[in-house]
């Protein structure tokens, strides 16, 4: 039996590390949380090795990057969080995320399903373009009743991703938009749950400031450079769109086993511009 869509949106966020969606769409998933859609977030690695500390192993890594990630999604009100441990920096093995992943998509019911663009150009982090690709392909495939036949127990079924929403560094040019200004100050105060984004901020503005050990003075600083370098972002994007602040997405509607972008492929093969984006 194969289920499709439903008419409240169950979004399912693949990411690679904990602190992927503070930049590009932590604002317009809490406002999906805000209208009344449940969101999920799958994190394929612990992000183990994403710190300039040299004071820390591994496994302290891991550990504050999950309590980390688990104090941010909280925060932007998200349903379930569900880190997968795959090996951070390169080491992820497409075949055995793609399986695991197309089981995610049947057992959450995915509508739509949130993830990096594993073709933009010049992404040199094997992580993102690995998630990327087999989260893309777990949204198209789930439907198919023979892949995977295994999983198909404890009522778990095929089931139809509509939607395949890119984020980050995108391969093509935004066609959509999301009206992000109820949720971008959520959006900022998730993303200093991140040391990683301490991290940044700090290089970027405060090279003074140790990201471990910040004050509470410091944190009031780094907030007002953190909601100052998101906001301006936000606000960049948005005047693409006519928004005073936004989030940038590719989005790809799916048919079974394929984008259902047939058309669109072949208009812009034959010169013609892209269709003018939608905004949300």
């Amino acid at each position: 039996m194969i289920i499709f869509t439903s008419n409240n949106l169950n979004v399912l966020a693949i990411i690679a590390h904990p602190d992927d969606l503070s930049f590009f769409s932590a604002g317009t998933l809490a406002r999906w949380v805000e209208e009344g859609h449940d969101v999920n977030v799958i994190c394929c690695t612990n992000g183990e090795v994403g710190t300039l500390r040299n004071d820390l192993t591994k496994e302290d890594v891991a550990k504050k990057r999950e309590k980390e990630l688990r104090a941010s999604n909280n925060l932007l009100g998200f349903k379930e969080t569900l880190i997968l441990e795959h090996s951070d920096a390169g080491f992820i093995n497409p075949a055995v995320l793609r399986k695991e992943l197309v089981y995610l998509v049947r057992k959450y019911k995915a509508d739509r399903v949130v993830t990096f663009d594993p073709w933009a150009k010049y992404e040199v982090h094997p992580d993102h373009v690995v998630v990327g690709r087999m989260a893309a392909e777990a949204g198209a495939f789930a439907a198919f009743p023979l892949l995977y036949q295994d999983q198909l127990v404890d009522g778990v079924d095929p089931y139809a991703c509509s939607e395949i929403w890119l984020m980050g560094l995108l391969g093509h040019y935004p066609n959509a938009f999301v009206d992000i200004s109820s949720t971008l100050e959520k959006k900022v105060n998730a993303a200093l749950k991140f040391e990683a984004t301490l991290e940044l901020l700090a290089e970027l503005f405060s090279p003074n400031i140790d990201p471990a050990n910040v004050s509470e003075k410091q944190l009031k600083k780094l907030t007002r450079q953190a909601n100052s370098l998101l906001r301006s972002i936000a606000s960049v994007i948005g005047k693409k769109a006519g928004l005073e602040v936004a989030e940038a997405f590719y989005v790809q509607k799916t048919l079974p086993g394929h984008f259902d972008n047939f058309q669109q492929l072949m208009a812009e093969m034959l010169g013609n511009a892209p269709e003018k984006p939608k905004i949300y």
